[in-house]
């Protein structure tokens, strides 16, 4: 089983700044969609890049985030 956090759709073009879909979280009546699914319904996986704002704090590391 694996646990998976739920996004919105892919809107219909990329973003033009930077040629990337932008999507957010999912949301049902202010509760974060996720689901528990099994493994055999995991087709391909995504990587998903963090808006971090102006700064990205530099204390962070693989251990921690």
């Amino acid at each position: 089983l694996a646990y998976v956090e739920w996004f919105t759709a892919f809107p219909a073009a990329p973003d033009p700044v930077h040629g990337m879909y932008k999507i957010s979280p999912a949301y049902c009546n202010g509760v974060r969609l996720s689901s528990v699914v099994p493994l055999a319904n995991i087709y391909r996986s995504v990587h998903l890049f963090p808006i971090f704002g102006p700064s990205v704090d530099r204390t962070w590391t693989a251990d921690q985030v």
